[in-house]
């Protein structure tokens, strides 16, 4: 199998996602680490003040824990979808460009493909694909050339030998065989 330089490793976009994860994970830690430190409140100075801080503290830990929890699935939400939204679409755009390529080689044979950006994944399969169809596009010009050699070889039967004509004809069965492998 062949590696291509312009591929953009696997690796890379792991690594890319997880010190997202990372991130996102630190950033949950310091608010939750916030919440707990901005709900709590200084110890009093004798046993009532300490037993009235503390009962304040747990009726409002619960609900900041809460307010921030949320917020914190929020941030893991919206970056979750923004990693899977653009490696979705390092996928769906050489997806798109391929059926595109594919869709004017029907109109003309000759036409010459749009190439993926070099950052899309597919790097490979992009490659194959340009070599096969240039592979195509040549058959096509000898296929044309084999028959254009056949015309002219027909409009001369009438003035040669057929030993011509059977030469120009093996040459194109040639051509044609190589359509079918």
């Amino acid at each position: 199998m062949q590696t291509i330089k312009n591929e953009p490793p696997v690796m890379f976009h792991l690594k890319w996602v997880a010190k997202i994860a990372l991130s996102v994970g630190l950033i949950a830690s310091v608010a939750l680490l916030a919440a707990i430190f901005l709900v709590t409140s200084e110890s009093g100075k004798d046993y009532a003040q300490n037993i009235s801080s503390r009962s304040v503290t747990k009726e409002s830990l619960g609900t900041a824990m809460f307010v921030f929890g949320l917020s914190i699935v929020a941030l893991a939400s919206v970056s979750t979808w923004l990693i899977a939204l653009y490696s979705s679409f390092r996928i769906a755009g050489p997806l798109f460009r391929f059926s595109q390529n594919l869709r004017s080689i029907i109109e003309d044979a000759f036409a010459v493909p749009v190439a993926i950006r070099r950052t899309d994944m597919l790097q490979q399969q992009w490659n194959e694909f340009d070599v096969s169809q240039e592979k195509l596009r040549e058959h096509y010009r000898s296929l044309s050339e084999a028959l254009d050699e056949c015309v002219q070889a027909l409009e001369k039967n009438a003035r040669a030998d057929s030993g011509e004509l059977g030469q120009r004809l093996v040459h194109l069965q040639e051509v044609e065989r190589r359509v079918q492998l």
